[in-house]
């Protein structure tokens, strides 16, 4: 299976050719980061999974151990075929978690990395990736120095995060996810919109 999975995954690599591709994807205890032609491969073990249907929003939640111990998250949001994601991406997280500034850390072929700073004075860090207005991949929780080597894999010129000490180290399995998802932020604020409502303005 794992090997069908690396196969389809080159196969979208050289369907999307070089330049402004990215990927973020979890399966089989493989995680894997795109950002052009620079690929980061990660083993980590699934020990918690959690699914939303929030009916124009799909959510699939992972909680993963990595190898090296650290507790991370993994979130996959894709919106209804007839639904997209309220643009920006950088306006999305902040609502989603509920923070009270986002500092950007990186951005390059569709790949973002922020530290998210909470109202407490504590610190998330999180890369995100968006390629389609339907689809939103989000990874948090690993510490400053490790996505600095993370990004500096994907892109050597990247200068990385700055904050250490705020950061947040998730330890719990059960309470390691920090999105607040809900019907609220989904439909009201709204996070989500009919795709017509852009492209009547084109």
């Amino acid at each position: 299976m794992y090997k069908r999975f690396l196969t389809a995954f080159s196969i979208l690599l050289i369907v999307s050719g070089c330049g402004g591709f990215s990927y973020i994807g979890y399966y089989q205890d493989k995680f894997v980061l795109q950002s052009g032609q620079n690929q980061l491969t990660l083993d980590g073990r699934l020990m918690k999974e959690k699914r939303d249907n929030f009916v124009s929003l799909f959510l699939k939640q992972d909680i993963i151990r990595m190898k090296d111990g650290e507790l991370v998250v993994y979130e996959d949001a894709r919106t209804d075929l007839d639904y997209e994601f309220e643009p920006m991406l950088r306006r999305i997280v902040k609502i989603v978690f509920e923070a009270n500034r986002i500092i950007p850390v990186y951005g390059g072929n569709h790949l973002f990395a922020y530290q998210i700073l909470f109202n407490n004075g504590k610190i998330l860090n999180l890369i995100a990736q968006q390629s389609t207005t339907q689809h939103i991949k989000l990874f948090y929780g690993m510490s400053t120095p490790k996505l600095n080597r993370m990004l500096k894999v994907l892109d050597s010129s990247a200068r990385g995060a700055y904050y250490r000490k705020q950061v947040i180290h998730l330890t719990d399995p059960y309470h390691a996810i920090m999105s607040k998802w809900d019907v609220r932020k989904v439909h009201f604020v709204p996070l989500v919109v009919p795709l017509s409502r852009f492209m009547g303005r084109m």
